[in-house]
């Protein structure tokens, strides 16, 4: 969590908090709070941000907003790397899971699944007034903070330099190695806010850009 005179800014897991944290660290200015990386309050929500800050309610929020697709994946592999044993709500441990089964499961369970719970969870009801794309992090920081913060062109090159930690998991990089057409749709179709904050903020949803071939399908592996 950040919080200037002006915004707060709010850690939502696996949406490259850690590399914003980074650029926010490159830029002298005296913040309000900032927390680092190892405290754990770094992902409190807006009513922690408010609780902890005087006067943090009229402050604009911004907050990272990543591809849903690319969410659910990250955060499935990293649930393999760092805590396999945990049990998913299948009754499965993570470590036991292909990323296909443990998607089924959440495309099939939309009352408790949606991805739409990090939202409410961390902003309520509110909406973002500014959403920091992941996809283009370095640009999009430099466009929306530098509206409350100056950025000089030599800082602006060192942010540009911040690089996102990339999971390790193969052909991260490409959706159609992990789902197919029907699958994003159904995962999507699960996310309601999610969907309309990212058809907003990157002018479409991720299955659109892919070219599938309709007639049949590209599927994923696993």
């Amino acid at each position: 969590m950040v919080v200037s005179d002006h915004f707060l800014w709010l850690h939502i897991p696996k949406t490259a908090g850690d590399a914003t944290l980074r650029m926010f660290e490159a830029l002298d200015h005296p913040w309000r709070l900032i927390d680092p990386h190892s405290d754990a309050r770094k992902h409190g929500t807006l009513a922690d941000a408010h609780e902890r800050v005087p006067g943090a309610g009229t402050l604009a929020v911004i907050a990272n907003l990543r591809r849903l697709p690319e969410m659910a994946l990250s955060y499935f592999h990293h649930m393999q790397r760092h805590d396999p044993t945990e049990r998913f709500a299948n009754g499965r441990c993570f470590g036991e899971m292909t990323f296909r089964e443990y998607l089924h499961f959440v495309i099939e369970h939309p009352q408790t699944q949606s991805y739409d719970w990090h939202l409410d969870h961390f902003l309520g009801a509110r909406e973002a007034d500014h959403w920091l794309l992941v996809s283009d992090l370095a640009e999009s920081f430099v466009r929306v903070i530098g509206r409350y913060v100056a950025i000089p062109p030599d800082t602006a090159e060192a942010i540009r330099e911040v690089r996102a930690n990339v999971g390790g998991y193969a052909r991260a990089d490409d959706p159609s190695r992990w789902y197919d057409r029907s699958e994003m749709i159904s995962l999507y179709r699960n996310c309601p806010r999610w969907s309309r904050c990212e058809r907003r903020e990157y002018g479409n949803l991720l299955y659109e850009t892919l070219g599938w071939n309709l007639s049949t399908g590209i599927a994923g592996a696993e």
